[in-house]
């Protein structure tokens, strides 16, 4: 009840209040507010011909884009955090990302008007210079996200080459031989034409995602005969080892359940009626309690195997499993990689080839769109996958890229359009979500100091082409 309160949704069970909520609650918007920003130019038809999505793909999606390799390594964020203060906070930032997510997609359409890209929502209902702001935050993510996910397959790809080619401790793999099969295969992806086109591949992912965590979960299980672990979790080396340790699982908790970079392109996809809020609104549940089961199940029972000599991934943990169980988790990883590439690189798509049209009318624009799109995305796999090459350590710097958007994109923008479109919400629930907004500002800021001090901590390690 609490959360359909501050969705606005006002415990309606069949959904019933989400039109009313935009053409009668909107009304009381002042117009100095938002009408302003809404031009007429913006009510031209927008038919839901092209759009195909439904609950299912939504949830696809979703859980393709939540559920990544980061799953793995939360049994060390449950060490570093301890048996009370780990559970606690992976069951709290799950209901906060419930409630900002819920609160994104109550702002998809405004006063009959559909945002398709999130920067289009943030102009329309707070004006120029945050659409500026979100965007730079936005894309950042989308890109480095593509760049960790391309890391994230190679590392995959290289621990099925080291279950089988290591011996005695020796292996010669290096990274980059993994990411260019990679880079190929995404060749052929990117051509999709667009997010919506993208939905049987983000099922297939979907599946990878639960089928590595059903396979880590069921190992770790089996391991789990007598709880391993302390309350208080690793101490570190020392006092500054423990509490910089502490700043990154406090990230690390934060940003799994993250999705709002690609949430109102989701969104968007979902064709018409029912209203594409109630949709999404259900795609969010479903997603994200899911991906809560998981992340909560792998990190109690990781940790319960392991203690607090669990690895940073769990599937490189001693006698975790069979060899054949632990090379099919690690496809797994790879096919969804695969996916989830394309959830956070389709929306960059969309946005940069009309905006290479309307930038050079005389050249760009005279391309036939599927010529510019071959080149252009063609050019972009092949970047991402250079810059993963040759920095196989720029994961390291995406974690702290992650903090710094974690803030903005996930909890402030939401929660400001939110309060602006609905501004006679109740003021103990405007002060509650000014609350929470002050929290997760600490939150990121705790964590980008965790994510520089581990950069700094491991540069000595870093080497090219590694």
């Amino acid at each position: 009840m609490g959360l359909s309160k501050l969705t606005g949704d006002h415990g309606d069970p069949e959904g019933r209040t989400g039109l009313k909520e935009l053409s009668v609650e909107v009304e009381h918007v002042p117009k100095s507010a938002l009408d302003q920003r809404i031009s007429i130019a913006d009510f031209q038809e927008d038919p839901d011909s092209h759009r195909h999505g439904n609950l299912t793909t939504a949830s696809s999606h979703i859980i393709t884009a939540i559920i990544g390799a980061g799953v793995l390594g939360l049994p060390q964020t449950l060490a570093w955090l301890g048996w009370i203060a780990g559970p606690i906070l992976i069951t709290a930032f799950y209901l906060v990302t419930l409630l900002t997510s819920t609160l994104l997609a109550s702002v998809y359409e405004v006063k009959g008007v559909r945002h398709r890209r999130y920067p289009d929502a943030v102009k329309a209902i707070l004006g120029r210079k945050g659409e500026i702001t979100l965007a730079v935050f936005q894309y950042l993510n989308l890109v480095l996200s593509g760049i960790a996910y391309t890391i994230a397959a190679g590392e995959s790809g290289r621990a099925i080459m080291d279950l089988y080619r290591c011996h005695s401790g020796e292996c010669t793999n290096k990274l980059w031989w993994m990411l260019l099969p990679f880079g190929v295969i995404q060749l052929f992806f990117s051509q999709l034409p667009d997010l919506d086109s993208a939905w049987w591949a983000s099922a297939i992912g979907a599946a990878m995602s639960i089928g590595y965590s059903v396979l880590a979960f069921a190992m770790c299980a089996s391991k789990a005969d007598r709880l391993h672990g302390t309350i208080g979790g690793f101490a570190g080396e020392d006092t500054a080892d423990k509490v910089f340790g502490v700043f990154n699982a406090l990230g690390t908790v934060a940003f799994a359940y993250n999705f709002a970079t690609v949430l109102l392109e989701i969104q968007d996809t979902l064709r018409q009626p029912p209203k594409a809020k109630k949709t999404m609104v259900k795609a969010i549940n479903i997603s994200i309690s899911t991906s809560f089961l998981f992340y909560i199940g792998v990190a109690i029972t990781g940790y319960m195997a392991y203690g607090n000599a669990v690895p940073d991934q769990i599937l490189t943990a001693s006698g975790l499993g069979p060899k054949w169980t632990l090379t099919w988790a690690n496809v797994m990883v790879f096919i969804h990689m695969i996916s989830a590439y394309q959830v956070y690189s389709q929306p960059v798509f969309a946005t940069c080839e009309p905006a290479l049209r309307r930038v050079f009318p005389k050249s760009i624009g005279r391309l036939k769109p599927r010529v510019l799109s071959i080149v252009f995305r063609s050019l972009y796999v092949a970047g991402t996958t250079f810059i993963s090459c040759l920095l196989p350590f720029f994961s390291s710097v995406i974690g702290l890229v992650g903090a710094l958007v974690f803030w903005p994109a996930a909890v402030f923008f939401p929660i400001a359009m939110y309060t602006t479109v609905y501004p006679n919400i109740a003021r103990g629930k405007k002060a509650a979500l000014t609350t929470l907004n002050a929290v997760m500002l600490v939150v990121a800021v705790v964590a980008a100091v965790g994510a520089m001090r581990d950069i700094v901590k491991n540069s000595k390690h870093y080497k090219i082409f590694s």
